[in-house]
């Protein structure tokens, strides 16, 4: 899935991602290619991303709005 983190300052991530970690106000979620269309806000302290090659990103935030497209286009606004 193509992933990209943005603060109003700054890109935090951008590229192919594997799967995506964030805390909801409803608990811990994994978007996964092909997920379920989703619009939710987010809690941080940190959306976790694993690429390809199995290597972890952590990106800090404190808070953001996390969405899910159908295209396997996952966009978060943080507040970082």
């Amino acid at each position: 899935m193509k992933l990209s983190v943005h603060s109003i300052h700054k890109t935090l991530y951008a590229g192919e991602a594997e799967k995506l970690m964030v805390r909801t106000l409803q608990g811990q979620i994994t978007v996964l290619d092909h997920h379920v269309p989703l619009i939710t806000k987010i809690m941080g302290p940190a959306a976790v991303a694993v690429d390809a090659s199995g290597s972890t990103h952590e990106i800090p935030l404190k808070s953001g709005i996390l969405e899910v497209r159908p295209e396997s286009i996952v966009t978060i606004l943080a507040d970082a």
